[in-house]
């Protein structure tokens, strides 16, 4: 078994409508608290995804009258392919509005330096 260090040095937070990514130099939390968060998921928690496994992700920039989200896929993930709508069910994707869009950015743009 591969040995895995954890490492609490973070890279960038970013607050979407229905949970917080924290990234890592080794892995995505992100984190879902309060009715949103288990309306939407089903959880109260944290879900932690190792830079490692992930081989992709959606980004959908935000518009005038939708959401933008992020969706992490990795080894064993079901993502979702209808787009925002199925993405709002997704338990590894993330929405946001405009005010927030730069640091879901900064994370996708982290991510994809990593996996290339």
């Amino acid at each position: 078994m591969t040995k895995v260090t954890i490492t609490n040095e973070i890279v960038k937070t970013a607050k979407g409508k229905n949970g917080q990514v924290s990234l890592y130099r080794n892995r995505i939390e992100i984190t879902r608290k309060g009715f949103g968060g288990f309306l939407h998921h089903g959880f109260d928690g944290t879900k932690i995804i190792f830079l490692k496994s992930v081989s992709g992700l959606q980004f959908k920039e935000s518009g005038k009258l939708t959401a933008g989200y992020i969706q992490f896929i990795f080894t064993g993930s079901q993502e979702s392919k209808a787009g925002l709508v199925d993405a709002v069910k997704d338990e590894n994707t993330v929405l946001f509005e405009g005010k927030d869009e730069q640091d879901f950015i900064e994370i996708k743009n982290f991510i994809i330096n990593c996996i290339q």
